[in-house]
């Protein structure tokens, strides 16, 4: 892996053939791959024993899953080089995927593994997928889905400082143009939704290089977030902009 690569794991709901899903996976992979070296996807398909009605797992089988996940993680790293990349659940199914260069006796290393949990059913298989189109097109979140996950990293992290997301203070966001006239017709609507444009930065050398500095009086819960920055994501998207994120300061006690 490239020495800048930093594992950055998260999850995201969504569905999968119309029934529920939560993914997770690497994100920190989305900079570097595809790898090269690493042009098949392996996955391991491990069945639940009891499933919920919804399809995921009970509280007990859910802890289960995670250790047949460190084993089945163990055993692919070390016999196969492969790396782990992300994990689906639904309908009853946990799915592990990986990347290796390595498939020979790939399902001899499986059974190895999965030895352990005779009480469980599973299947697996490898793919050459040189362009990563498991990790991008099926792993991966859409774009409205990843700023949601990022408006998360964000609120854990000032709820870690003590945050008291109940609280109004000022939240700063920033999104980037082609040109000066999208980021003045993009102001002039913002305001009408109470934003305060506080900047219109230059960024010389990038393809939306025109900057506007937006902030607004919010509080920091889940929804609060969502509603205001999906509201100028959606705008953003209208205008083929860029939006680049949000901050703010820690209300503490």
């Amino acid at each position: 892996m490239p020495d800048a690569y930093q594992p950055d794991w998260d999850i995201y709901t969504c569905h999968i053939e119309d029934k529920p899903a939560i993914i997770g996976l690497d994100l920190g992979l989305r900079r570097f791959a595809p790898l090269s070296k690493k042009p098949y996807s392996l996955f391991i398909s491990v069945y639940l024993r009891e499933p919920r009605p919804d399809g995921f797992p009970n509280g007990e089988e859910f802890s289960m899953l995670g250790v047949i996940e460190d084993w089945l993680v163990q055993e692919m790293e070390i016999s196969l080089q492969a790396h782990f990349v992300g994990r689906t659940m639904s309908d009853g199914v946990r799915d592990f995927y990986f990347y290796t260069s390595d498939i020979q006796d790939y399902e001899q290393h499986v059974t190895k593994a999965m030895s352990r949990f005779p009480d469980y059913r599973y299947e697996c298989g490898v793919k050459e997928d040189k362009t990563w189109e498991l990790y991008f097109d099926y792993l991966f979140p859409d774009t409205q889905e990843f700023q949601r996950i990022q408006n998360r990293k964000v609120l854990r992290t000032l709820k870690q400082h003590g945050d008291i997301p109940e609280r109004e203070r000022l939240i700063d966001h920033r999104i980037y143009f082609s040109t000066e006239a999208e980021r003045d017709v993009f102001g002039q609507q913002v305001q009408l939704l109470g934003f305060t444009i506080d900047d219109r930065p230059v960024e010389v050398n990038s393809l939306q290089p025109y900057g506007l500095k937006l902030s607004r009086i919010d509080r920091t819960d889940d929804e609060s977030i969502d509603t205001a920055v999906m509201m100028l994501w959606e705008l953003a998207q209208e205008m083929s902009a860029r939006y680049d994120g949000w901050e703010t300061v820690i209300v503490a006690e």
